[in-house]
């Protein structure tokens, strides 16, 4: 995965490394920042997130990408939200967030074949919606999960999220779901001719269940 601080033309699915060395160093970088404030080493962040520790090396250091999924386990382990690897001025804590179009963060997987669009600037938000794009046919290579609640919006194309434990549920233009983030789920685009566009705002903080 590539982190980018504009939003870029749309890239081909191409399997592994990244398009961009800039952004891979970048991303790299943030995240060894990210380690060492928490004081935690490669080996117990290898341990708790399951990413080996040679393979969290190789990212550190700007030399091998990151999927989403990937990136979305580190974030989870660490208690921070995805926001938190982009660098920040002073006007992104403006609590009115305007982002123009091209202007977005933007984070990309070529391997997996999609691309996120941030559409709020700045960390600590209560959420954060995103757009995704996935090429005709791509998914996610990882079930995620998180804490909080989760809005998903389809406004192009077909769209298959699988729940761990759960079968399958098929979303088309105009559909949307909500559910915990705790719950494991993995997008894929069920389309394998066409794009897929999904508008995804996440919730930070615990799923308000009807008991409690």
């Amino acid at each position: 995965m590539t982190v980018h601080d504009s939003a870029p033309a749309s890239a081909g699915a191409e399997t592994g490394a990244s398009i961009d060395e800039a952004a891979v160093h970048s991303l790299g970088h943030r995240l060894r920042a990210l380690r060492h404030a928490h004081d935690r080493s490669l080996a117990e962040v290898a341990e708790a997130t399951g990413i080996s520790a040679s393979f969290l090396s190789l990212v550190e250091n700007g030399k091998s990408d990151m999927t989403i999924g990937r990136l979305a386990r580190l974030v989870n382990y660490f208690g921070v939200e995805i926001e938190s690897l982009f660098p920040t001025s002073a006007d992104r804590w403006n609590p009115i967030s305007v982002v123009a179009p091209g202007a977005g963060s933007t984070l990309k997987s070529p391997a997996e074949g999609i691309e996120i669009y941030l559409l709020a600037s700045g960390p600590s938000r209560q959420m954060s919606p995103m757009l995704l794009e996935f090429q005709p046919g791509a998914s996610l290579s990882d079930y995620g999960y998180h804490r909080g609640e989760e809005f998903v919006y389809v406004a192009e194309g077909v769209l298959e999220i699988a729940f761990e434990g759960k079968p399958p549920v098929i979303l088309t233009a105009g559909g949307s779901v909500n559910y915990p983030a705790e719950i494991p789920h993995l997008f894929r685009n069920a389309d394998a001719e066409a794009p897929l566009r999904i508008v995804c705002v996440d919730l930070h903080g615990s799923w308000a269940h009807a008991d409690s």
